[in-house]
């Protein structure tokens, strides 16, 4: 018996799915050295367990801030209160110069964008980044299910076809994308396939539909 031949593939793959998914994360690489730079240009670590650590939750980088401050004042014997709010004013000013990149830092690690530790120096996985992309684009369907349904329904798009070349042979409207008019009781009643079959489809509402088409004289 002779195979059938397959008319659909097993994998959809999405081209601009595809493009976007990977452009957002090139985007974000191509961003994160001046990220870390910043950090870097405050005394900051930029370091992979730094990283993770200002990045964990969304008010990490600011506990870590309040913390710094904390121990900073705490190992003072006696520190007048000019001090104190000097020393509270240098770190919120750091905070607020850093909050904007930390938070980029954050949303990169929640797009999961692919790092890794590289001999300390954080750095994106591409062949990581290129295989993501390609998930994202890529939907596994099953294709002989697909087939077997388009069998079906090609039977109904021929036979619609046909409809249509016997409604154009007989000066019909058409059934399917126009209406079919008939009176009843003294009023225009307008019947398209939709509503005749929603109304049950049987051949008496059929031939009352078709009788003034049909009509001999």
């Amino acid at each position: 018996m002779k195979k059938k031949e397959m008319l659909f593939d097993e994998e959809i793959f999405d081209e601009k799915v595809y493009t976007d998914t990977k452009k957002k994360y090139e985007d974000m690489a191509e961003k994160l050295p001046d990220l870390l730079a910043s950090l870097s240009a405050e005394g900051l670590p930029a370091t992979w367990d730094y990283f993770q650590q200002i990045t964990d939750a969304d008010n990490s980088f600011k506990r870590w801030v309040d913390e710094q401050y904390m121990k900073r004042v705490s190992s003072f014997d006696f520190l007048p209160m000019d001090e104190r709010n000097r020393i509270i004013d240098t770190y919120d000013a750091l905070f607020e110069r850093l909050k904007d990149d930390v938070a980029q830092l954050r949303r990169m690690k929640r797009e999961r964008l692919p790092l890794f530790d590289a001999s300390g120096l954080i750095t994106v996985d591409m062949d990581k980044v290129e295989q993501m992309a390609r998930k994202a684009a890529t939907t596994k369907v099953n294709a002989t299910k697909i087939q077997a349904y388009w069998e079906q329904v090609s039977k109904v798009v021929d036979a619609m076809a046909d409809l249509r070349s016997f409604e154009d042979r007989n000066s019909l409207p058409s059934f399917v994308d126009d209406e079919l008019v008939f009176t009843r009781q003294g009023r225009p009643q307008r019947y398209n396939l939709s509503l005749f079959l929603k109304e049950g489809g049987g051949t008496d509402l059929f031939q009352q539909i078709t009788a003034p088409y049909f009509t001999k004289k």
